[in-house]
């Protein structure tokens, strides 16, 4: 042996010493050091499949995914995973489940000569994230190791291993990747954790190599609402060497080497795919092939793209840098939650959270995609418009084999696969119950004019508009054919016909809890109207809106469930909001007493009531809540106006065309109607109306022009400046509506707690449903927020909008650290709360920045 390189290799193993990694290091800005490091923390050892957080609700590490992949990785959180992008992340269909730990493909360095292994555990390490990539940068005595992950394609990340000899001798070595899948399925601090093949027997992972391709496979998986799975999903590991692969049951160690000469480097590339079946697999072996052959062209255009995004954000030179940084971690968010096309989507798409149990997968809601492809439109427009296509998907035909009454219906939620109803595989989250709010039209609007200035794209504007037009108009005529009862142009919240909201002839249902005998309720269509549920002691099942009726009116009961309530509240996008009746049974009996009420009358003064929808030939078409929302007759008005404007950009014999006069007029009939029926002078807000409705389903006269009264006895919430941000509201209305918003005691919670509250709660502080940890009742939603500060620009109060927006980024936890951007905060404590990683508050987030930030 030369003496010169054992001493060398001996060197190599006994001299490394350790230093502490830089994980939180995000100030440097030099181009040595670059900026934006570790914006969102991607570190983490994954100990389960479903490895989640305290309040079970979110998977426990944020993994970095890029550019519409289904998997993502994370860096090592110790030293025992250098040299591993391991904590890998599967998004299976509607789910997302972690396949290893840290140290999973962890690179191994042996000097072949002497058989010393080069111990990167004890490097001097430099481990951070930059926007889009993950870096390593590993230093030993005579060996250097910087490794740099990124995303080549929509299923594949690449990784590359720079090997760098810094000695002056030939180095033979010996480099080795080994890896273990998880052995547990569950981990949490309240449940007792089981190993996979004992809680998932039919998941069946295997391991094979064929090809010098590691293949991982999986047994087929449904119906457990944890992991959706087909039998030919696939994920592969590929390596620009050749290796030899040793497989023992659910691990794996692979073998290579290099010779290096002194001074120089050599790059090692690996690609890891997660493929969702054999078709998949196909295509992407040859993509695979190409990004191994030209490896760094492929890291160019991730550069490349992330370049273009930071670029759009620099371009507002005012920004501070904190600003910039919260823009960026939003930017980070909304291009993590992007799915490329799979299964039955036939697009791209953005989920609310590739994190949080209920909203990965690709499952795409139409409130949410609104307001991600208005943000997304400014940095990544193409993803933009597949979001708003993706809605729009499923969109109701007239000869739809399920709902045909329901031509235009946007779904609720539309997932991997169809469900068996509509010839799909299944799926355990795809909802047709219920739609959401009319601001798709704004939206497409907002894609439209950011293509066409900001992007100079204006063919594809054209194209856009011309595309989605027929599809917007569809979905108003559904609005108002489907949802206004009272046919006054001010269309309802509600229910879609469906099992869940009525029975098979078409008489909607609830269930109720009391101690009284409902089995005396008058039968209805040949059946009783009211039978005990079988196994649920106390509980009816009552048929019929007139028997609802006569519950609500006359029978105490002590619980109600009301399906087509739900949905409604669904359909709002405020799911258990006040002005729905949602109300705990303690909020409620302390409304009863202040108010001198019976706890009957008090329920009677909370819960909704519903009435059918029919066509002119007695065709059942949904159900709609007996109120008149103020925010969806706000967001309709805009929706005239919007269609109004694209009526006059659209090509010449684009269907509708010729509607845009109809569509101006509905705005200025819809703006009357809100501001003389909806505003409320004794208490300076606007509100919900209550429509009067006889006992027989049919709608009066309306008094003085107005459907109803404003519910103002639910007290004041978001939807109450719903008018000033579509610019519906009188100066003078909204100076009133503004008073009572910056109120310290309704819903300027900022300014009653200046170190850590954040305004605008989705209820007023003296709403009797008020609680600031309750979903739509109390906590701060970053939309409601938006279209609260956006309300007082529109109406002469920016210096107050700003102050708002600026304790928002102050005060709201996180917001300024690594932490992910989350669905909803506490209003008085700035705390974070519900979904990690959220969509749409990422995209408001965004929009904050665009529109106050630097001014």
């Amino acid at each position: 042996m030369n003496p010169k390189i054992k001493t060398i290799a001996i060197l190599i193993a006994s001299t490394l010493t350790l230093t502490a990694c830089n994980h939180n290091n995000s100030n440097e800005t030099t181009t040595k050091n670059p900026p934006y490091k570790n914006i969102l923390n991607h570190f983490g050892n994954p100990q389960a499949l479903r490895d989640y957080s305290s309040d079970e609700q979110n998977l426990r590490f944020n993994a970095f995914v890029d550019n519409g992949a289904w998997h993502g990785h994370l860096l090592p959180s110790s030293p025992n995973g250098y040299g591993a992008f391991g904590g890998i992340m599967q998004v299976n269909q509607e789910y997302a489940n972690y396949m290893s730990d840290e140290t999973f493909d962890k690179l191994q360095i042996k000097d072949k000569t002497t058989g010393l292994l080069v111990d990167l555990s004890s490097a001097k390490a430099e481990i951070y994230s930059i926007p889009g990539a993950l870096i390593q940068k590993l230093k030993t005595k005579y060996i250097d190791v910087e490794l740099t992950l990124r995303f080549a394609t929509d299923r594949t990340s690449l990784s590359e291993a720079k090997i760098t000899n810094k000695s002056s001798q030939i180095l033979n070595l010996e480099l080795s990747w080994s890896g273990e899948l998880l052995e547990y399925a569950l981990k949490q601090p309240t449940r007792t954790t089981e190993e996979v093949t004992e809680k998932y027997p039919e998941y069946a992972r295997s391991l094979s190599v064929a090809d010098n391709v590691i293949e991982i496979n999986f047994g087929e998986m449904k119906d457990n609402w944890a992991i959706r799975n087909d039998s030919d999903a696939a994920f592969l590991i590929s390596r620009s060497i050749n290796t030899l692969t040793k497989i023992n049951g659910l691990s794996f160690e692979s073998k290579g080497s290099v010779t290096l000469q002194p001074n120089t480097s050599t790059s090692i590339w690996s690609t890891y795919s997660n493929l969702h079946n054999a078709k998949e697999k196909k295509t992407e072996r040859k993509k695979i092939l190409n990004v191994l052959a030209k490896p760094e062209s492929y890291m160019q255009q991730s550069i490349a793209r992330w370049n273009g995004y930071l670029k759009e954000v620099n371009s507002n030179i005012y920004a501070s840098e904190q600003e910039k940084r919260i823009a960026i971690k939003a930017i980070e968010t909304l291009n993590a939650n992007w799915r490329s096309a799979a299964g039955d989507i036939t697009q791209s798409t953005v989920t609310p959270s590739v994190t949080a149990r209920w909203f990965s997968g690709d499952l795409t809601w139409p409130w949410d995609s609104w307001k991600q492809a208005y943000a997304m439109a400014h940095f990544n427009p193409d993803i933009a418009m597949d979001n708003i296509r993706t809605v729009f998907q499923n969109q109701i035909q007239e000869d739809d084999v399920i709902r045909p009454q329901d031509k235009g219906y946007i779904l609720d939620v539309i997932t991997y696969t169809k469900p068996v109803s509509r010839g799909g595989a299944g799926s355990e989250n795809w909802n047709e119950r219920n739609t959401k709010p009319s601001l798709a039209a704004w939206s497409v609007m907002e894609v439209y004019n950011a293509l066409k200035t900001q992007h100079n794209r204006p063919d594809d504007a054209q194209k856009w508009i011309d595309e989605m037009y027929p599809k917007l108009v569809a979905y108003h005529d559904w609005w108002l054919r489907n949802r206004d009862h009272n046919n006054n142009g001010v269309p309802e919240y509600g229910a879609a016909v469906d099992p869940a909201h009525n029975t098979d002839d078409g008489y909607m249902y609830v269930n109720v809890k009391t101690k009284a005998d409902l089995t005396t309720l008058t039968d209805i269509a040949g059946h009783a109207a009211a039978t005990p549920i079988n196994d649920r002691d106390g509980w009816y099942k009552v048929i019929g809106l007139q028997n609802y009726n006569t519950v609500l009116d006359s029978i105490p009961y002590e619980e109600i469930e009301i399906g087509a309530k739900d949905a409604a509240g669904w359909e709002s996008g405020m799911d258990n909001a006040a002005r729905f009746g949602f109300i705990s049974q303690e909020q409620l009996q302390d409304y009863a007493n202040i108010n001198s009420l019976s706890l009957k009358d008090a329920q009677k003064d909370w819960e909704v009531r519903f009435a059918e929808n029919r066509a002119t030939d007695n065709t059942l078409l949904g159900f709609s809540m007996l109120q008149e929302s103020v925010d969806q007759a706000s967001y309709m008005y805009s929706d005239n106006n919007y269609l109004s404007e694209m009526a006059s950009l659209v090509s010449i014999g684009t269907e509708g065309k010729e509607r845009g006069d109809e569509f101006k007029n509905g705005a200025e009939s819809i703006k009357a109607y809100i501001n003389k029926c909806m505003f409320d002078s004794s208490t300076n807000f606007y509100y919900d109306i209550k429509l009067n409705v006889k006992s027989d389903g049919t709608t009066p006269e309306p008094l003085n022009g107005c459907a109803g009264e404003p519910i103002v006895k639910r007290g004041r919430g978001p939807e109450g400046w719903g008018p000033l941000f579509n610019k519906v509201a009188t100066q003078e209305i909204a100076e009133k509506v503004i008073d009572t918003m910056l109120n310290a005691d309704e819903f300027n919670t900022s300014k009653k707690y200046p170190a850590q509250g954040i305004s605008f709660p989705t209820a007023s502080q003296t709403n009797p449903a008020y609680d600031p940890n309750i979903y739509w009742r109390g906590r701060v939603w970053l939309d409601q927020f938006y279209f609260a500060v956006k309300s007082l620009e529109y109406y002469g109060h920016s210096s107050e909008a700003k102050q708002m927006v600026q304790q928002l980024f102050e005060n709201a936890q996180g917001m300024n650290s690594d932490l992910p951007i989350q669905e909803n905060y506490n209003p008085e404590t700035g705390e974070v709360q519900g979904a990690s990683n959220f969509s749409w508050s990422s995209a408001h987030l965004y929009m904050l920045y665009r529109d106050f930030a630097g001014k």
